[in-house]
């Protein structure tokens, strides 16, 4: 019975040896599963929270397990987090802490009077890693012009704080000023709210009052500077005094024409609401607006009455044209048209069949036609003579020219004043002609009537000398332009003689050279001439 007993007691130690030795085996195993964690983390607010922040040896591949609490590193607060890593799980607490006061810069901010601002506007930069509240530690006044001391409170969601002092500066002018078009430039006191000194730097007088626009005003105001915007505003529709209209029809016809005045401080523009029948006889009405810069419309109503036009234009001016070959031409020289309705008048002419470089007879065709259609044609003969002249045929013309202006009886002195007279009346200064030969000269003034001064002055030396007065030719000395004129002797010595007309219309009949000299110098040296190649004049 002992031997039974023994065994019995033998087991049971044996049993509790064993579970001793599980437990001991299992406390171990929590006691080095728990060592490899740490229960607790803190940080500051915004550092960045790893899982292998929470292990011990720093195992990179350690996550957090869906059972941790999410956590925003920005708010502070107490997380309950499981990391997992390897075949182990582990649980701790993340506190996260904000012990660090925020930081700003002070910024100043400028109002217009009547404006605010928040305690915010007058920081920047703000720093802190959690959300930061701003306020006024005292209101500031913002009816009070002029510069102001304000100190904002910063407080984080650690219930950190940092006072920033800065500043506001409420502007002494206002901001814009709106004038109707047509007032005086506004005055200072209307830009200044409060200000010890103040004056304009921008010339108010120089300033278009009556237009629409926006000018940008420089003011000074106790040593600030300002620029308020002034803007000219035109809200006052035009008036006006509207007339009828008569003419013709089909004539183009503008608003304006119906305008007698129109009052208004900006520039009015005027035009049709419908545009007029040209084409309708009789008399229909026109609605006219008018509108100013600020878009202000007034409507008025006048009459237009419109008549036929039947009368065909007058063609006046026109003459036969004789020239030599190689000459030029303008047909239009000395033409006038005239019409009882100038507008939209044309002239057409129709040279199309002379030719300039072969002798013969042309006709061309003057077509004045009006805007009614109404037209009216007249031909003349342009004669191309050759440019075969003799002196024979010279002094023939001369004569004929002399039969008709010399009588028996002149003077000499006479008999010079009526061919002067002759030139100037009956040769046309126009700027060129071929200088080959004095009788060539000759022939196309006297059959011609026009050239320039080399042709006056060879007329006038065949006239002179088959008048059988003393003459001879001068030229001015060669420069940028060339002239010629006449010397004439009557008994008494040589005087100047010059049929060229000339802009301020001056008589050179028997000048002396004391006379043209002082002409000459007067007038861009216009006769000077080489006194050793001529003999001595009066």
């Amino acid at each position: 019975m002992k031997t039974v007993r023994k065994k019995k007691k033998s087991k049971k130690f044996i049993l509790c040896l064993i579970l001793l030795l599980l437990t001991a085996a299992g406390v171990s195993a929590w006691f080095y599963i728990d060592s490899l964690a740490y229960k607790v983390c803190r940080v500051e607010a915004g550092v960045n929270v790893l899982p292998s922040n929470f292990m011990k040896d720093g195992n990179a591949e350690a996550f957090f397990t869906e059972e941790s609490q999410e956590f925003d590193i920005t708010v502070p607060g107490t997380y309950q987090i499981v990391v997992k890593s390897g075949w182990f799980t582990h649980k701790a607490t993340l506190y996260i802490e904000d012990t660090i006061a925020p930081q700003a810069q002070a910024v100043t901010v400028e109002l217009q009077m009547g404006e605010v601002c928040v305690a915010e506007d007058l920081v920047t930069d703000i720093m802190d890693a959690t959300r930061v509240m701003t306020a006024f530690v005292k209101k500031p006044d913002f009816t009070q012009p002029g510069s102001q001391k304000v100190t904002v409170r910063l407080t984080d969601q650690g219930e950190n704080i940092t006072e920033i002092e800065s500043e506001i500066y409420i502007a002494q002018v206002i901001e814009e000023l709106t004038v109707e078009a047509g007032s005086k430039p506004p005055t200072l006191e209307e830009f200044v709210v409060e200000a010890h000194q103040a004056e304009f730097v921008t010339d108010m007088a120089a300033l278009n009052m009556n237009t629409v626009t926006d000018y940008k005003v420089t003011i000074v105001a106790d040593d600030r500077s300002y620029e308020p915007v002034l803007h000219v505003v035109d809200t006052v529709a035009p008036r006006a005094e509207v007339q009828d209209v008569s003419g013709y029809a089909l004539v183009p016809r503008s608003a304006e024409e119906f305008i007698v005045s129109v009052e208004d401080a900006t520039s009015v523009s005027a035009t049709f609401i419908k545009e007029p029948d040209l084409t309708f006889i009789g008399t229909q009405e026109v609605e006219l607006s008018l509108k100013d810069e600020g878009n202000n419309e007034t409507v008025m109503t006048a009459s237009l009455t419109l008549e036929a036009d039947t009368q065909a234009p007058v063609i006046s001016g026109i003459s036969n044209i004789q020239l030599v070959v190689g000459d030029t031409v303008s047909y239009k020289k000395n033409i006038k048209v005239t019409d009882n309705c100038e507008e939209g008048l044309t002239l057409d002419i129709d040279s199309s069949t002379v030719n300039l470089n072969a002798e013969g007879s042309y006709q061309v065709t003057y077509t004045a036609t009006d805007l009614a259609g109404n037209i009216t044609s007249k031909t003349i003969t342009v004669t191309v003579y050759p440019k075969l002249y003799t002196e024979e045929q010279v002094n023939e013309l001369a004569d004929a020219v002399l039969a008709k202006i010399i009588k028996p009886e002149m003077t000499a002195l006479e008999k010079v004043q009526a061919i002067y007279n002759y030139n100037m009346s009956h040769i046309s200064y126009i700027n060129h002609s071929e200088k080959i030969n004095w009788i060539q000269g000759a022939y196309e003034g006297l059959v011609f009537g026009k050239g320039d001064c080399y042709v006056y002055a060879c007329t006038a030396k065949v006239l002179l000398t088959r008048a059988g007065i003393t003459n001879m030719d001068i030229e001015k000395i060669p420069a940028k332009t060339m002239h010629y004129w006449n010397l004439v002797d009557i008994g008494d010595g040589w005087y100047h003689f010059d049929t060229t007309p000339r802009k301020d219309h001056p008589t050179i009949f028997m000048w002396t050279d004391v006379q043209l000299m002082e002409y000459s110098a007067q007038h861009y040296n216009s006769h000077n001439y080489d006194h050793d190649q001529y003999p001595t004049v009066n």
